[in-house]
């Protein structure tokens, strides 16, 4: 069953990939390991911290928190290593939706536990990367281009 939180939460989707988020800091070896329930957590506290104007324009969109990325993904996604992607989009960006947009399935946002938690060296930093990439991720949902969420807030990658 999902989490959730205020009619925001985590579920399953599926979709087109449209972006990714990757890391190459990933060693492949974890040092931070959460229990599923506690980073599922850290994810549904990541998306009802948004600001509510970003929060209620989420429509047909799934969270969802899976341990690694599967294999057709990195396939697709060029990434030769399960470490280094820690988020993906997957789906029509709003800005991309005409007015026949109707009857799909959801857009989906992955996050991937394992990477993310090799990411970093202690369990403080994880908080503000988990956030990172989710809104990283969201930012794709409302249609940013890397580039354009380089420009409004800073390297994020």
């Amino acid at each position: 069953m999902p989490a959730s939180h205020n009619g925001v939460g985590l579920s399953k989707g599926c979709g087109m990939i449209h972006d990714i988020y990757w890391s190459n800091q990933g060693a492949g070896c974890v040092v931070i390991e959460l229990e599923q329930k506690d980073f599922e957590e850290l994810v549904l506290v990541a998306l009802v911290t948004l600001p509510d104007q970003f929060r209620t324009a989420l429509k047909n969109i799934d969270v969802v928190v899976e341990d690694f990325p599967p294999m057709d993904v990195l396939k697709r996604t060029g990434v030769a290593n399960g470490y280094g992607l820690l988020g993906l989009y997957q789906g029509v960006p709003l800005r991309d939706r005409g007015p026949h947009y109707s009857g799909t399935l959801p857009d989906k946002i992955s996050v991937f536990k394992v990477p993310l938690e090799s990411s970093v060296d202690t369990i403080d930093e994880l908080m503000p990367l988990v956030q990172h990439v989710v809104l990283h991720e969201l930012g794709h949902y409302f249609g940013l281009s890397d580039d354009e969420m380089r420009e409004s807030r800073g390297d994020l990658h």
